[in-house]
C-alpha cells in the first residue's frame, strides 16, 4: 500500500516532490476503514557509521572525505579511527505505524489509507511537528484516534483529569 500526499501516490523516493527530496522524514495520518486514525512521524532513512580498516584505508583515494575521531580506550587508544557515514532506507514505504492496537487491527484485515501530512526537512523538527499535529487534532481527547500520547502528554492523564 502506498502513501498519499496532496492526492498523489508516493511509492518510492522518486515520487516525492522535488522540493522535499532532501527531507529528513514526514508526519503522517493512517486512517482505517472503520474510521479510526493514527498520527505519527517517520524518518526516510537511518544514519549509521562504518569503521574503515587499515587495508581499506591504505587503498582509499582521499582520506579527507572520511570522518575520524581519536580512540579513547582499548588497543587503539590515542589513535585516529576513520569511518564513513552511510544512510539506509528506513522501510518507510511499507510502514504501518508504531501503535500496537493499529497494527493488530491491520493484521485482522482492517483496511487502511496512509496519508503524508507534511514533509519535515530537519530532524530537530520531527517531534515538534508530530506533537503539534496530534494536539491540534485533539487526538488525545477523542476516541477515534489510536494515539495515546504526544511528547510528554498522555491520554490517560488528560481524559482522567478533564474536570480539573
Amino acid at each position: 500500500m502506498s502513501w498519499i500526499y496532496e492526492g498523489k501516490e508516493i511509492k518510492s523516493l522518486e515520487d516525492i516532490p522535488e522540493e522535499f527530496k532532501n527531507a529528513f522524514g514526514f508526519i503522517y495520518n493512517i486512517t482505517t476503514s472503520e474510521g479510526k486514525e493514527y498520527i505519527g512521524k517517520k524518518n526516510l532513512s537511518h544514519k549509521n557509521s562504518r569503521v574503515i580498516g587499515k587495508k581499506e584505508l591504505a587503498n582509499h583515494p582521499d582520506k579527507r572525505k572520511l570522518r575520524k575521531y581519536k580512540s579513547k580506550k582499548g588497543k587503539k587508544k590515542g589513535q585516529w579511527i576513520y569511518y564513513e557515514e552511510r544512510y539506509k532506507d528506513s522501510g518507510w514505504a511499507e510502514y504501518t505505524g508504531s501503535n500496537n492496537l493499529l497494527n493488530k487491527d491491520i493484521e485482522k484485515g482492517v483496511g487502511i489509507t496512509k496519508y503524508i501530512l507534511k514533509f519535515v526537512l530537519k530532524e530537530s523538527m520531527m517531534i515538534y511537528e508530530e506533537t503539534k499535529a496530534i494536539l491540534c487534532t485533539n487526538a488525545l481527547e477523542e476516541e477515534k484516534f489510536y494515539n495515546d500520547h504526544a511528547g510528554n502528554f498522555y491520554k490517560k492523564n488528560i481524559i482522567g483529569n478533564s474536570n480539573d
